[in-house]
């Protein structure tokens, strides 16, 4: 400490303690308690008389809320009061609460500690008004309270069924205790059957985004068992007890309709909740069936829906006379194809404690009729939500358990195959090794070669060639949604597949999607270190710029032409009416040639102003180099544009309330800027210029002692002096210049993200870049376009496909890579 510099306050500082406070808490071995003060604080207080009071009492409360379970529940009675506008009313549910709160605090629970890597567990419950966590740790099989999460429901929370109210817990559980659920093993324990909710990919809406911002999580789900804690047994009891009756207990109803024609195939479901919600899935068929396949396959998809959503009783209504007697066993089946659909069904029906299928109508089945219209392509105006899903393959499909067999050809599994069968090996001694080194971790199970997992006993293995397909359905297929790989990795990963390759070809799957290239992000770091522009002499490179339009002044003057030299750092402006070619050029020769000589390079941005012929035969005539900085890029005009920041935020505050009379004001700003020392030289541009300091107004105001002892006859002896170390000043402001721009590079380089692109590389160029505008849908990027020509500073030449070379030079900022 003393190395460092630090010091301890004596009256703050304890050492060697087996407990203590801290940040308001009690911390011991024992773990995390209340402060007793602050449940004291709620006890000894009586009950509010006013709204101000009942703020004060929940905001007590909110700073306990780790330590208090469902406390999202108990509080409601004391937000609702609080949301009266009207006269002050404390209810009798106010002072219930109250009084379990405070009978609550009189023995609050000791907060546990995890270690590092242990296995948490999650209990969650849900009831009408909120939904809440308890986040437990074993110890010496008792369980422990770790945190205490509670929410209040709001709007169309409410109206959650239990299960989707049980997986929104989990949810808020994850999103407020992220670090517990990064850093540790998470099993929720739940009979609300979270894990087949949030598991099913057939399921969609809010459901299929939870689980897809849950899968990060290493989170399993488990039933729920005895419980070794007398905090949790209280939390588990008090809130099942306030838990209205579940989804599954009540019925859920399932309309189906199956239609088939040439034109396409659709199936329409409709299902209703016990609490009134309704779900509409329109699902279109990719291959052929029969009138009577049809409706099985609708029966089918709709009980998978239904069972997605966690009902265990359904009632099925369809008005396919023959499937329904079917099932019921009063027709018998004689098509050995409706034979499979019969058994497919009967095994998805036995999923649940309670089924029953009813004929009905087709007039009582008019929705789910017009939804499979909708799902096959006919015309249907509806302004409900309608999820569109696609069914690739029959549900008595072969292919359906995701099973892929071994294919005859020779693939990377073969020689594993072969060994684990036949005991062969490969002839090549090292691939012999390898493979005795890998068969432990396989197996066959009924023809199928699996590989042992960690997230899954087993994975099935596939060729590459499986893979790379299997991935690019994951990623842009119909259930994809372009993200990234390892998003893909994660869902094949869950879904239990494995190759060899599989990150690799993910990666360069993914790279390679154009829909991912085009809409991809615009990387703001720069692609290559900083490249500063050097002056060898004064007056020897200038950067031009045109700053405008301003407020139309006298004349129509509404643009300023602002040129700066590199070595000096001395600035030129000139008000113009119109920013023409020709009128540049006037400047440039009126205002820099012959006033300071002719320059060698001129640089300025691609505007038609600099590339317009009048200016360039004026560059060409006098022997000047013109170059431009790549489109988009003021960067590499540097200075100007720094030039153009200062006049303006001059011309800012002094115009004040005359807007008109800018040009006024041009030669004050001019006059500032050249007589005050810059950073990179030290000196004022003016001192470089001419050798010596200006006489500025404040020296006449104020006399210094060079005014003070002013003797005109020796002025131009001076003066000649003050010449000679003209040459002097220049080479320390050059040297102080050199260490500046290092300094400054030294910086830039820190965040730079390396490009680089050869001649013939395929590129994406930025849309923002070209100015036009970008919508919220609309891509990033456009192209591709090939690189014919790179330029020093990371800028490069393109060409279109047609062959058709792009006017002006193209920065690597903003560029990409495009993969074919």
């Amino acid at each position: 400490m003393r190395d460092v510099g630090m010091r301890l306050n004596p009256k703050k500082s304890f050492f060697c303690l087996s407990s203590g406070k801290f940040l308001g808490y009690i911390v011991s071995d024992r773990g995390i308690e209340v402060h007793p003060s602050k449940c004291r604080a709620i006890i000894d207080m009586e009950a509010p008389k006013t709204v101000k009071e009942v703020q004060e009492l929940t905001g007590r409360i909110a700073a306990l809320n780790r330590f208090i379970a469902r406390s999202g529940e108990v509080c409601k009675p004391f937000f609702q009061t609080i949301k009266k506008t009207k006269k002050f009313e404390w209810t009798s549910q106010c002072q219930e609460a109250f009084e379990q709160i405070k009978t609550y605090l009189s023995n609050p629970p000791i907060i546990s500690r995890p270690t590092k890597g242990e296995t948490l567990y999650l209990y969650v419950s849900a009831s009408a008004v909120a939904v809440s966590a308890a986040l437990i740790r074993e110890e010496d099989g008792v369980q422990k309270p770790v945190y205490f999460v509670s929410k209040i429901l709001r709007d169309a929370e409410e109206r959650y069924s239990t299960v989707e109210k049980g997986a929104f817990a989990v949810l808020i559980a994850a999103r407020k205790l992220r670090p517990y659920f990064q850093a540790h093993p998470i099993k929720v324990i739940s009979d609300l059957l979270l894990k087949k909710a949030l598991g099913n990919l057939d399921v969609s809406g809010r459901l299929l985004k939870w689980a897809v911002e849950l899968s990060e999580f290493d989170i399993s789900f488990l039933p729920k068992a005895a419980y070794k804690g007398q905090v949790l047994a209280d939390f588990v009891v008090e809130s099942t007890g306030r838990t209205e009756k579940r989804d599954q207990e009540a019925l859920w109803h399932v309309h189906v309709y199956g239609a088939a024609s040439e034109r396409g195939s659709g199936l329409g479901v409709q299902i209703k909740g016990p609490k009134g919600e309704v779900f509409y899935y329109a699902i279109h068929i990719t291959f052929p069936v029969t009138n009577n396949m049809v409706e099985y396959e609708a029966l089918v998809a709709g009980l998978r829906l239904v069972e997605a959503v966690g009902a265990t009783k359904v009632r099925v209504y369809m008005d396919s006379q023959l499937v329904v007697h079917q099932i019921n066993g009063q027709y018998e089946v004689h098509d050995p194809t409706l034979a499979k659909y019969l058994e497919k069904a009967k095994e998805v029906l036995a999923t649940f404690e309670e089924a029953i299928i009813e004929h009905v109508p087709r007039g009582m089945n008019e929705i789910a009729d017009a939804l499979s219209k909708l799902a096959k392509g006919s015309d249907m105006s509806s302004e409900t939500p309608i999820t569109i899903m696609e069914i690739p393959e029959a549900c008595i499909a072969t292919t359906e358990p995701k099973v892929l067999p071994i294919s005859a050809q020779l693939e990377w599994y073969t020689p594993i195959w072969d060994y684990l069968t036949t005991g062969q090996l490969p002839t090549d001694k090292l691939a012999a090794r390898r493979i005795k080194r890998w068969a432990p971790e396989f197996t066959i199970l009924e023809g199928e070669l699996l590989k042992k997992g960690h997230r899954k006993p087993w994975l099935t293995c596939i060729s590459e060639s499986q893979g790379r397909k299997l991935i690019d359905e994951v990623h842009s297929g119909i259930c994809g949604s372009h993200q990234s790989p390892y998003t893909v990795d994660k869902r094949i990963e869950r879904e239990g597949y494995f190759w060899p390759t599989m990150r690799k070809d993910m990666i360069d799957i993914v790279r390679r999607c154009e829909r991912c290239q085009y809409h991809s992000r615009v990387s703001r770091r720069p692609p290559a270190s900083l490249n500063t522009i050097a002056s060898p002499w004064p007056f020897d490179v200038w950067g031009i710029d045109i700053l405008g339009p301003f407020p139309t002044a006298k004349a129509n003057l509404r643009f300023l032409v602002v040129a700066v030299e590199y070595f000096t750092k001395w600035i030129e402006a000139k008000p113009l009416a119109l920013i023409t070619s020709p009128r540049i050029a006037d400047f440039v020769k009126h205002n820099i040639v012959y006033r300071y000589g002719i320059p060698h390079t001129i640089i300025s941005d691609n505007g038609r102003q600099f590339t317009g012929a009048p200016f360039q035969d004026m560059c060409e005539g006098f022997g000047i180099l013109s170059l431009f900085s790549s489109v988009s890029h003021p960067q590499t005009n540097g200075l100007a544009e720094v030039s153009n920041r200062t006049i303006l935020e001059g011309l800012k505050k002094k115009v004040e309330g005359s807007k008109g009379a800018w040009p006024d004001f041009l030669d004050e700003i001019l006059w500032s800027y050249n007589t005050t020392p810059r950073t990179a030289t030290g000196r004022s541009p003016f001192a470089m210029v001419y050798g010596m300091e200006a006489v500025t107004p404040m020296e006449i105001v104020q006399p210094t002692l060079r005014t003070i002892a002013y003797e005109w006859t020796k002025n131009n002896e001076k003066k000649l002096v003050e010449l000679e170390a003209i040459y002097e000043l220049r080479e320390e402001a050059r040297a102080r210049m050199a260490e500046y721009q290092r300094k400054m590079r030294k910086n830039f380089d820190k965040k730079v993200a390396p490009k680089h692109f050869q001649p013939g590389d395929w590129v994406l160029r930025s849309v923002e870049a070209t100015g036009k505008h970008i919508g919220k849908l609309d891509p990033a990027w456009d192209g591709p376009f090939i690189v014919t020509r790179s330029i020093e500073g990371r800028a490069y030449r393109l060409q279109d496909l047609a062959g058709r070379d792009l006017p002006n030079a193209w920065n690597a900022v903003h560029l990409r890579k495009f993969y074919k």
